[in-house]
């Protein structure tokens, strides 16, 4: 059965946009053709092109695995939303747990384990069938180096 949803979408105004692809090539987007929601290329908009609308959509349900649990979650939300829709909670930043610190991909706090590789859970999109691992406790946290990404908090790449 569709569920209504509000949904927080990002789109371009094509006013502001210089073509520069900053958006493009610093920001890391999972679902360029359908926009999740989760603002990193808002973040990431050099000349604040980018623009944020809230739109009521009816989303199908897709069947998550949790820690191996089945569960049945709204279609087109990141792993991060699907994890708390059934209850995970993220801690705060600096327990040296999974955290949401930026909540657009740049720090990778919140990264956990799915389909069987470590994987950032802000940014991820829910498909039908993914596996989660929540246990991070055998992994030993890495700095993870990579390009520059969008960033809202002090830090980068400090998982954990």
């Amino acid at each position: 059965m569709p569920l209504l949803s509000k949904k927080a979408r990002v789109r371009i105004d094509s006013s502001l946009c210089r073509g520069c692809d900053f958006c493009k090539t610093v920001n890391v987007c999972y679902s360029p053709s359908r926009c999740l929601g989760y603002l990193s290329c808002y973040y990431s908009c050099p000349f604040e092109a980018r623009v944020i609308e809230y739109e009521d959509e009816y989303v199908r349900e897709v069947t998550i695995y949790v820690d191996k649990v089945r569960y049945r979650v709204p279609d087109g939300i990141t792993v991060a939303e699907a994890l708390r829709y059934v209850g995970f909670e993220f801690k705060r930043p600096g327990l040296g747990e999974p955290s949401l610190a930026c909540k657009t991909g740049g720090c990778w706090a919140c990264a956990l384990i799915i389909n069987g590789s470590l994987e950032r859970t802000c940014i991820t999109p829910v498909i039908n069938g993914m596996r989660i691992d929540t246990q991070v406790r055998d992994i030993e946290p890495r700095r993870i180096v990579h390009g520059p990404s969008p960033h809202i908090v002090g830090g980068k790449a400090t998982p954990w």
